[in-house]
């Protein structure tokens, strides 16, 4: 007989549900992010570096913890802390220099919403939040697929 699911313990479903919940929010705060920056970059209004700041600061980076706790918390739970596992190495890799970038793109687009204008801060923190968004998609299909 084919197993076509399994049941995880219920202990398990709050963990799995704030690490998802946190990604979600990373994802989509990067995609609102990198949409206000490059309309930024292209029409220079200061509106929408605002905007573009905004969701780097209040829905990535809280998206990020979220996600980044909830991952260990999991982790943890599942017993998985020393398997080695592609899924969560390419999740970690990916995860904890992503911090870094996130906290660079978001320094440059407030010292740009600051100013009042778009300048190279904004390309740079476009660019930065581009980059992040093709990283953080990989993380989702690697959670989603599992590779061995």
């Amino acid at each position: 007989m084919i197993v076509l699911a399994t049941v995880r313990p219920d202990d398990w479903n709050l963990p799995l549900f704030l690490h998802t919940l946190g990604a979600m929010v990373l994802v989509g705060g990067l995609v609102l992010a990198v949409a206000s920056l490059v309309a930024a970059w292209r029409g220079g209004e200061a509106a929408t570096v605002r905007v573009g700041y905004r969701a780097l600061l209040l829905a990535v980076l809280p998206g990020w913890l979220v996600m980044r706790l909830a991952a260990e918390w999991i982790l943890s739970k599942e017993g998985l802390e020393d398997a080695n596992l592609a899924w969560v190495d390419i999740g970690f890799a990916l995860a904890e220099p992503g911090l870094l970038l996130i906290i660079v793109a978001t320094v440059l687009a407030g010292l740009a919403a600051r100013r009042g204008r778009a300048g190279t801060g904004v390309r740079v923190a476009a660019v930065l939040v581009s980059v992040l968004v093709v990283a953080y998609l990989v993380a989702v299909w690697a959670m989603t697929t599992k590779p061995t």
